[in-house]
């Protein structure tokens, strides 16, 4: 663990000039709210180099996180979108998919123009992310960004002891759930279930937001309500697979 901690240490003081080459602040710390986000905040005050935290408002954040991030980190910026998730899906036309995930480019990934971005993602999340290098430019070359991951190959249980051993607290949220994000975020279905039972005012939200695709541009035309393209969103399923599950039920 604490050879961990110092190479996530030494990458942060490697990297430090190029960011303060790019920005006077220094690095631009990308806060979630979640536990591995405060890892890399802990790490960053740790290091001694300059930084900012910021945390992208989406519109859809569990009441609780923003809460949390108010309480316990007042100096986190709050950057507010230009359009809310809603209005995001009125002009896409279209809820977003795990195929087609444009929310996140829309609502998260706008900032840190011109900027070193420290991030806490992980390798354990995804084989995709573990082949992303600890250093590197901003993929999609349309902005002059670089990400540095700084703590790719922590394991969820030493994130856990890292804020215990700083007298950390985490989220609520973590005590029913291990993952936090977006209410109603299409790469997690069952989350996405969760959420809405225990939201629904968000669900009744995004209800209201596929009404006005359906009624107005004549979208999902193969449902007949707006709650049904809900349940097939939320499902995780095709359409063909969701209308067979469907028809099966009630032969049952």
């Amino acid at each position: 663990m604490d050879k961990k901690i110092e190479y996530s240490l030494n990458l942060l003081k490697q990297y430090e000039s190029k960011a303060i080459e790019m920005q006077d602040y220094g690095y631009h710390l990308a806060f979630s709210g979640g536990k591995d986000s405060q890892v890399i905040y802990e790490l960053a005050k740790i290091s001694g180099v300059k930084f900012k935290a910021f945390f992208n408002k989406t519109s859809i954040d569990p009441p609780e996180i923003l809460k949390f991030i108010r309480n316990n980190y007042p100096d986190v910026k709050l950057i507010k979108p230009n359009m809310t998730m809603y209005q995001l899906i009125l002009k896409k036309g279209m809820l977003p998919l795990r195929q087609a995930r444009f929310c996140c480019a829309e609502l998260k990934e706008t900032s840190g123009t011109n900027s070193v971005v420290i991030t806490g993602i992980t390798n354990q999340e995804s084989d995709k992310r573990k082949k992303r290098p600890e250093f590197e430019k901003d993929w999609n070359n349309k902005k002059n960004k670089y990400f540095l991951h700084i703590i790719k190959n922590w394991k969820v249980n030493e994130v856990f002891e890292f804020l215990k051993k700083r007298d950390v607290g985490w989220s609520e949220l973590y005590n029913t759930q291990t993952r936090i994000g977006c209410v109603g975020c299409p790469m997690s279905p069952k989350g996405m279930r969760k959420d809405f039972r225990e939201r629904p005012n968000f669900k009744l939200a995004y209800i209201n937001t596929v009404k006005k695709l359906m009624i107005e541009r004549g979208k999902y035309p193969e449902f007949e309500t707006a709650e049904e393209v809900i349940e097939w969103w939320s499902s995780g399923l095709s359409v063909k697979k969701f209308f067979a599950n469907m028809l099966q039920y009630k032969l049952l």
